[in-house]
């Protein structure tokens, strides 16, 4: 494993070059068999919430969905384009926010997210074996922290601390998205076990930088930078994709639609309309 020693010069020379730029860290203790994940994606969650309109209840949503996602990442290989699909299925809506290891994200919100919640939360990942890895548990809280918790548990039975942030300024502007994910790994001795359960019980900042809350909850336990990669919202919808969805259609329904115009493709994740004529198909 390739690393580079978290201390002071590292801590600068990493502020130095994201500056306000989302990204995030993972790091690792120099002993105990455990991995530290952290992110800020403030103004990826600050594009979602102005392409899709969102009030501050939403946008409080889909953002922690985002980080979220951001975050489950963490089984996919570094910097490949695997994915990590999260999708809430609730009694009035739906949400849903993807992710892929080189940091690009992007989601989207239909319906009421009334509370309380009731439903399922399903996990899809692509990994390197073919077949998507996929996970539905129910929702058990109107938090998403606690059900992200309540999947860890049921499906992949690893003990796991996490948190999610997002709060707004005065103007009710994304003020702060931040969110981290700690880990033990397999083999790990009851010293690791014991470290993730502390953490839990901690308080941690999360106004801080990625950098700095992973020195924060590894601290005395000589904290080594692993990987960081640069977060954004991205979405890669084109015209042939959006083509290749009308395709999908029946003859007839086809014909129906363009009996009253040019067909109309929207994207859900970033508003962009494609229009076809039957010509053009």
């Amino acid at each position: 494993m390739v690393y580079k020693e978290l201390n002071q010069q590292t801590l600068e020379d990493i502020k130095r070059y994201f500056q306000d730029r989302d990204y995030m860290v993972i790091a690792v203790p120099r002993l105990e068999a455990l991995r530290v994940y952290t992110v800020r994606a403030t103004k990826s969650v600050q594009t979602a919430t102005r392409i899709h309109g969102l009030d501050k209840e939403s946008a409080q949503a889909l953002g922690s969905l985002l980080v979220s996602a951001l975050l489950l990442t963490s089984s996919l290989k570094h910097a490949t384009n695997q994915k990590v699909l999260v999708k809430l299925n609730l009694q009035d809506g739906v949400m849903v926010a993807e992710a892929d290891a080189t940091g690009k994200v992007r989601g989207f919100v239909e319906g009421s997210l009334q509370r309380p919640w009731t439903g399922t939360l399903t996990v899809v990942k692509e990994l390197r074996l073919g077949t998507p890895y996929t996970s539905i548990v129910p929702i058990v809280s109107d938090n998403l922290k606690d059900n992200l918790l309540y999947y860890f548990e049921q499906s992949e039975q690893v003990k796991t601390a996490l948190d999610i942030f997002v709060d707004f300024d005065q103007e009710g502007v994304v003020r702060t998205a931040s969110g981290y994910l700690v880990q033990v790994l397999g083999g790990a001795e009851e010293e690791s076990i014991r470290f993730v359960e502390e953490i839990i019980k901690r308080t941690i900042n999360m106004h801080a930088r990625p950098e700095d809350m992973a020195c924060d909850m590894l601290e005395g336990k000589e904290p080594r930078l692993i990987g960081l990669k640069e977060v954004e919202y991205y979405c890669p919808c084109n015209e042939e994709i959006a083509r290749s969805t009308l395709f999908l259609l029946e003859e007839e329904e086809l014909e129906e639609i363009f009996s009253e115009g040019p067909a109309e493709v929207v994207c859900k994740f970033c508003g962009r309309i494609y229009r076809f004529t039957k010509d053009m198909l």
